[in-house]
């Protein structure tokens, strides 16, 4: 059975932000090659496919990786759209971080502390889920369905329903608050994980309260 001839094509950028890739054959194969082994300005293509000259043409620029419904932040609010109530003496980290709303420094007598905040898409899973996860993050196994009330502390208010649990194990204290938003169908997350049980002491009233305060539950100002 005969095999299809060689195909040979190259990538050329223009200056109007367009990627061209021009695929031929025949003679212009040699000149190909040639061009690649001297320059490396030249990308060579090779395909099997039996059709004549073909022009493609992508759009230039950045790569966009479509964003998973439960997976994936979205982009960071203004603070003026914040809806909690940040603790005193707590401040924003202005560096961005992958996939958080924002960043803030609790201060602490062992040193800052930081607290990530998150939004994501529905329920993400459910809680069992997120706490198991968490849980592996901090090096323990997952826990069952009827374990999980005993390791979440729930509240709600009109609109919101909350949890908020403690994980500790030998790799720290993992303080972490879950708060679904039903009008918008988006759950929130703030959560800190520090190296003993004295700072998780000191920061979890502060942390929690600030995850209440999104649901309009206690003052969000803690100790």
């Amino acid at each position: 059975m005969s095999q299809p001839p060689l195909r040979y094509g190259r990538l050329k950028a223009s200056e109007n932000g367009i990627i061209q890739w021009y695929e031929t054959r025949g003679k212009v194969r040699s000149r190909m090659k040639l061009r690649w082994n001297l320059s490396l300005l030249t990308l060579t293509l090779i395909a099997c496919e039996q059709h004549g000259i073909e022009e493609r043409t992508v759009a230039k620029g950045i790569e966009h990786v479509p964003d998973s419904s439960s997976l994936l932040s979205e982009g960071r609010s203004k603070p003026t759209d914040w809806p909690w109530t940040l603790p005193e003496a707590w401040a924003e980290d202005p560096e961005p971080r992958q996939m958080r709303l924002a960043t803030f420094i609790a201060p602490d007598a062992a040193g800052p502390v930081e607290v990530a905040v998150t939004r994501f898409d529905g329920r993400v899973g459910g809680e069992r889920a997120i706490i198991n996860r968490w849980r592996g993050q901090m090096g323990l196994n997952p826990i069952s369905g009827d374990e999980i009330e005993n390791a979440i502390t729930r509240y709600s208010a009109a609109g919101f329903e909350g949890y908020e649990t403690r994980i500790e194990s030998t790799e720290g204290v993992m303080l972490a608050a879950g708060v679904y938003e039903a009008a918008i169908d988006k759950t929130w997350f703030v959560r800190a994980t520090v190296r003993d049980t004295l700072i998780a002491d000191r920061l979890e009233s502060s942390l929690f309260g600030m995850a209440r305060s999104i649901a309009g539950v206690g003052d969000g100002g803690g100790e």
